[in-house]
């Protein structure tokens, strides 16, 4: 049995490579490629597609559109969504969108061919070696931690703060993106008084702020001295689920003050500055050039007064040896040595 595959992605390299790879697989795949969307939706009103590789941003239209488009036309294609982006928001909603799989650019091929051979319903010949991307899927981030804590809770935000009102980690999306900025000075100021009452009765290691309302139930809890973490749901403050809704939260507590323990671990040591190998140029005894002491002197010296350097000149004679001065003579020709009655 043939199953037709349709790659789509604006980038020619990533999708030779991802043809290349499938062409590993010696059990009848007949791949087409395609540079858009809409040259991928000519392709798909052709003949039946079995499975779907696109691209998550394309020219004109994004790569879950064109899912859900190819799916009108074939409801039993599978889809497996190919990215660059990192933002857990795109990967939460590639989740949501009802893609097969997903991976992020660079694709580990060993991972994506099993996910192709799992999404056709075909007989199993890649063997995943353990590879540095199952590693750091072990590794949990705070960006998981949040996007399981929101799914667990069927929350419609969760964030991550640190004491500085910066976000640190978020799933899902704020319900007024306009009080985004007022709602976080607001928790701050939360943050620090409750900081404050902590330190008074001393220092209490769980306390949480619980916010019931008609839309949006809010919950707001230190994670150690220096974050928060805001969730926000429907019925988050129901007496009957908040039990649960607690155990929840320590939970998730205890997990992020382990993550963030270990990025602090991580975090390289800041450098120390290098010692000066010797003393700058700058710091050194000035030497003044031989050729600067005679300019300095001349600088210094005392100025002698015009009428006193005539009188002298009369006294002594016209014994003027230098070519470039005038003699007295000279000058009282020209009119500018002085009179008789100004000595």
């Amino acid at each position: 049995m043939t199953h037709r595959v349709l790659i789509v992605d604006d980038q020619r390299e990533v999708s030779r490579l991802l043809r290349s790879a499938l062409e590993t697989i010696e059990q009848g795949l007949d791949v087409t490629e395609a540079p858009s969307g809409e040259e991928a939706m000519l392709e798909a009103s052709r003949s039946k597609i079995d499975l779907l590789i696109a691209d998550y941003r394309l020219p004109g239209i994004t790569g879950l559109e064109l899912m859900k488009k190819i799916r009108a036309r074939h409801p039993q294609a599978g889809v497996i969504i190919i990215t660059g982006v990192t933002d857990p928001r795109a990967r939460d909603e590639i989740t949501k969108a009802g893609a097969n799989a997903f991976f992020i650019k660079p694709v580990p091929m060993s991972e994506f061919l099993s996910a192709v051979e799992s999404t056709l319903g075909m007989a199993r010949t890649i063997v995943e070696a353990p590879s540095q991307a199952v590693v750091e899927e072990k590794r949990k981030t705070l960006a998981d931690l949040l996007v399981e804590l929101r799914q667990s809770l069927e929350a419609r935000a969760v964030l991550m703060l640190d004491d500085r009102g910066q976000v640190l980690a978020e799933a899902g999306d704020l319900p007024d993106p306009a009080n985004r900025i007022a709602l976080i000075a607001s928790l701050m100021g939360l943050h620090s008084a409750s900081q404050k009452v902590s330190s008074l009765i001393g220092r209490a290691e769980h306390h949480l702020h619980l916010f019931d309302s008609d839309g949006l139930d809010a919950v707001f809890l230190p994670v150690g001295a220096s974050q928060d973490v805001l969730v926000l749901g429907n019925g988050l403050a129901d007496l009957v689920r908040l039990p649960a809704t607690l155990a929840k939260l320590d939970s998730s507590h205890r997990e992020a003050l382990g993550l963030l323990q270990k990025a602090e671990e991580m975090e390289p040591a800041p450098e120390e500055p290098a010692a000066p190998a010797g003393i700058p140029a700058f710091m050194e005894a000035p030497t003044i050039p031989a050729e600067f002491d005679d300019l300095f002197r001349k600088v210094t010296a005392p100025h002698e007064d015009a009428n006193a350097f005539w009188d002298s000149v009369t006294e002594n004679g016209t014994s003027f040896s230098q070519p470039d001065k005038l003699t007295y003579e000279q000058a009282a020709q020209l009119g500018l040595a002085p009179k008789d009655s100004e000595k």
